[in-house]
């Protein structure tokens, strides 16, 4: 007897196995007869581009129970994601050739595989100007991304970095906070049977407002963000002849606009970056000097405290990126809290925190943690 489908696909494309042309399913059943109505000849397949095996999928229909796409009965299919979120690196390809035939930028968009699918990363590149853009979808190991960023950096004018949830290791956070003073980041809100990105910059104590990718714009020094003061792009290597620990040849950190909940403006141009569906979050980034040395041995360790705010907030990260906004919104919340706190106290080891001279802030970081622990266990 053939047994069922018991996966739950929720994206597939349209047309054929090579389609790049992504879709949500609708999970309700009435919104699912209508798309049936709109579009009678639509064929639903396993994309390559979405890792999957290439075979037909059929779209079912349920008053019960959450439709979804389902493969044939027993095909044999080991694609590693199925939900909403698993087709986003091809809508933000679609999403960027609309922005850029907006704009009348020549450019195009390319997906890279890093090591675990064709979803790993976004690459957009400006053709004459050599910039480029690169939305990273994979968690990368810092020397890892150190690595990825020098050698794209080889052949690029202005190289700017935008995270996905989860997907920006805290040593590479803080180094973008020392660098630029925030990170960029994107995330996805589903519309109708598409997601469409939504992209803000972040920094310990504040952070802009999520924008689509038209409020956006490349200039000649590199990627602008509505919120973040402009200002011109220099290069992140000391200069010849200039010691490695002086500022010289590094870019002036730039302020955000407006606090936790600033007014949309300009963000900096080239800001190497960071953002996810959902959330994407500035806890993430620990302490710039515990990242730059306690955690390499090279001074005091850090807290156990400190790790598991740390820890927590990545967890909790992930866990809300395809949650409701309002559940987004009190896990972004609790993200730049923890933010601010780790950049605060995150050099401080466990003696520090318990001497008797630091109670209040472990009570701090006990309350948070806890808070954060609570909040991640409702979405398990």
């Amino acid at each position: 007897m053939a047994e069922s489908d018991r996966r739950l696909v929720q994206t597939a494309v349209i047309g054929s196995a090579a389609s790049g042309l992504g879709i949500v399913l609708p999970q309700e059943p009435d919104e699912l007869r209508r798309l049936r109505r709109r579009h009678p000849t639509y064929t639903y397949w396993c994309g390559t581009q979405l890792g999957g095996c290439g075979n037909r999928l059929s779209d079912r229909l349920y008053v019960d129970k959450v439709c979804h796409f389902a493969h044939a009965a027993n095909a044999s299919c080991h694609r590693k994601a199925n939900g909403a979120n698993s087709a986003d690196h091809l809508f933000i390809k679609q999403d960027l050739a609309r922005w850029a035939r907006g704009s009348g930028a020549d450019a195009r968009a390319v997906l890279r595989d890093l090591g675990s699918g064709p979803g790993d990363a976004v690459d957009f590149r400006v053709r004459g100007s050599r910039q480029r853009v690169r939305f990273q979808f994979r968690r990368l190991t810092h020397p890892e991304w150190s690595s990825a960023r020098d050698e794209l950096e080889r052949d690029a004018a202005s190289l700017d970095w935008v995270f996905g949830p989860g997907s920006a290791h805290p040593e590479t956070v803080a180094e973008m906070y020392g660098t630029f003073g925030h990170v960029l980041r994107f995330r996805f809100e589903t519309q109708g049977v598409a997601r469409r990105i939504r992209i803000r910059a972040e920094a310990a104590r504040s952070s802009t407002d999520w924008v689509p990718l038209d409020a956006c714009a490349m200039t000649p020094e590199g990627l602008r963000v509505p919120g973040v003061e402009g200002r011109r792009r220099t290069s992140r290597r000391p200069a010849v002849g200039t010691a490695r620990g002086s500022s010289a040849g590094r870019p002036v950190p730039q302020p955000l606009r407006g606090g936790t909940a600033p007014a949309q403006g300009s963000v900096a141009p080239g800001a190497q970056a960071s953002v996810a569906p959902g959330r994407g979050s500035s806890a993430d980034a620990p302490d710039r000097r515990t990242a730059a040395g306690a955690d390499r041995g090279s001074g005091p360790r850090t807290s156990p405290l400190v790790r598991k705010v740390q820890r927590l907030v990545e967890e909790l990260n992930v866990l809300a990126a395809p949650a409701e906004a309002d559940i987004r919104t009190k896990a972004e919340r609790l993200d730049r809290e923890a933010a601010a706190w780790v950049v605060r106290y995150g050099r401080l080891t466990s003696s520090d925190f318990w001497s008797g001279k630091a109670t209040k802030v472990a009570a701090q970081g006990d309350s948070l943690a806890g808070r954060l622990e609570k909040l991640a266990q409702h979405l398990k």
